[in-house]
């Protein structure tokens, strides 16, 4: 039995190299764990150039599947402004917060149109499959600049309609976030197609 386990464990360390780490190091939830071998956390966060001491805002964080991976990331010196519409989800963050002692997140319940977040202290506004879900997408981004510094960043990562084979709704293509983004007052600097096999990192500043 004890072979068996060990035989299990070193192939679930071959097949999935990151993941492990992952959940070694990160309070991740099981219904989390195909999310997370998807969109790869620790390589996104460096890819989008998050560093220790950093402030980030999760729009969108849902019950924290990134959130606790920002936590990690910026250390005791960083920040981490977690927003959510949904008062339930975010009532279950916040106890996942306490319970990992987590204590550099602070929650925001936003609205439809805006993230409600401090003004000029986010280096970093984050979406990950949220912006496709977005009631008023114009209005959100219009509404996200104020949180940023002054050379902040807004990264939006979402399904590729081609690559993913997600043309419907639950994608977005870059000339619908080029469109919205310019008349909220965003424009696209960078996209990065490379990392996540079905989806764009998109990297927003203001006009």
């Amino acid at each position: 039995m004890v072979k068996h386990l060990f035989i299990y464990i070193l192939l679930l360390a071959l097949s999935s190299p990151d993941l492990l780490s992952q959940e070694m190091k990160v309070p991740v939830e099981p219904s989390e764990t195909w999310s997370n071998n998807q969109h790869k956390p620790e390589k996104l966060m460096d890819a989008i150039g998050l560093k220790e001491g950093m402030t980030i805002a999760d729009i969108g964080a849902g019950r924290g599947r990134m959130t606790v991976f920002f936590s990690l990331k910026v250390g005791e010196t960083g920040k981490v402004f977690a927003n959510e519409i949904d008062e339930t989800a975010l009532e279950y963050l916040k106890e996942r917060c306490k319970k990992n002692n987590m204590d550099n997140v602070t929650t925001f319940l936003g609205t439809v149109d805006s993230p409600m977040l401090p003004a000029g202290e986010a280096d970093i506004a984050f979406m990950i499959m949220t912006y496709h879900h977005l009631a008023k997408p114009v209005e959100m981004m219009k509404n996200t600049i104020p949180c940023l510094k002054k050379d902040g960043v807004l990264v939006v990562v979402e399904h590729d309609p081609v690559r993913s084979g997600e043309t419907g709704s639950e994608s977005t293509s870059r000339e619908k976030l080029a469109r919205e983004a310019d008349e909220a007052g965003f424009k696209i600097v960078d996209v990065n197609s490379e990392l996540l096999e079905r989806d764009n990192i998109f990297f927003l500043k203001e006009k």
